[in-house]
């Protein structure tokens, strides 16, 4: 368990790692006032509180073995686990001022058996959000698996850079006119950029060398450094965010895919599969979503609850 404020500068260095250009999060009024009307975190950025955690693995710090830029079997291996899913579920929008507590317990456990990795346990790990009065504000969802046999190492680079981007007709109506069966593609980025890794890393705290390392990615039989999946579904929570506000997500959440490389283009769909009535009579949409590359291989699948105004 420990502790942390959600600061106005830290929410604009996050933004601007998943590419959020919402004008509010340059505003320096905005992203110094508290209060119920304080700026609004984007979906994935609970995340970032591993920057407090003074435990965190995924952190490089003084006096403490590292991981990175070791051959395999040098006695200081990464963790087996591989983050395969995410979910948040917030019960009132993260704001610019809350004095939020992280504790985090152990989730249920099970097994899969695959036909290329083995056996795959998987395991979760719920962590609770609490604000300065103790109600929970949201509440994450990791999900790990754990390799029995470990396939190879998929491999990946920079890609075609004449490879054409799927186009899918987008459907531009206002948020309150939505109906099951609305869909809209948003391109989230094209030719991702290595400095775009990096800038993820540090606003979220996530330093694994997978993401950071070439040295340590080459010998693992990697092509070299490939992006986070929280910077994959933090880019896609773009597409719900654009439409309907941040503080509109009641919901969020998928299951992570192929590798994302540097030099990809990714473009997020989102489907309105559901439409029903939530609390106070207000309106809640059901999404799906798919977050494909250039090449039309699905890097990210997920779902999201938002309110509709």
């Amino acid at each position: 368990m420990y502790g942390f404020v959600v600061h106005g500068s830290h929410l604009m260095q996050f933004a601007r790692a998943i590419g959020d250009t919402d004008s509010a999060f340059e505003d320096v009024g905005r992203l110094s006032a508290t209060g119920a009307d304080a700026l609004v975190a984007p979906p994935t950025f609970l995340m970032a509180a591993d920057h407090f955690d003074p435990t965190y693995s995924r952190r490089p710090r003084p006096g403490a073995s590292w991981i990175g830029s070791r051959p395999p079997g040098d006695g200081n291996a990464a963790p087996s686990g591989f983050h395969m899913e995410q979910h948040f579920t917030f019960h009132r929008p993260v704001r610019a001022g809350d004095a939020l507590t992280a504790d985090a317990r152990p989730g249920a456990t099970w097994e899969k058996c695959g036909r290329r990795a083995g056996t795959l346990t998987f395991s979760e790990i719920l962590t609770d959000y609490r604000d300065s009065g103790g109600d929970v504000v949201a509440t994450a969802r990791w999900v790990s698996a754990f390799v029995e046999h470990k396939p190879p190492a998929a491999q990946g680079g920079a890609v075609d850079a004449g490879h054409a981007v799927r186009e899918v007709p987008e459907d531009v109506s206002a948020a309150g006119d939505l109906a099951v069966g609305s869909a809209w593609t948003t391109v989230l980025v094209e030719d991702l950029m290595r400095t775009a890794i990096v800038m993820y890393a540090g606003a979220s705290g996530d330093f694994h060398p997978l993401h950071s390392d070439d040295v340590y990615a080459r010998e693992r039989g990697f092509s070299g450094v490939f992006a986070h999946g929280m910077l994959t579904m933090g880019m896609t929570g773009r597409a719900i965010t654009d439409r309907f506000g941040h503080a509109n997500v009641l919901g969020f959440g998928g299951r992570f895919g192929s590798q994302v490389w540097p030099g990809d283009t990714l473009i997020a769909r989102v489907e309105v599969v559901d439409l029903r009535e939530g609390a106070k009579g207000r309106t809640v949409a059901e999404l799906a979503l798919r977050t494909t590359n250039q090449h039309g291989v699905q890097v990210f699948n997920g779902t999201a609850e938002v309110g509709v105004d």
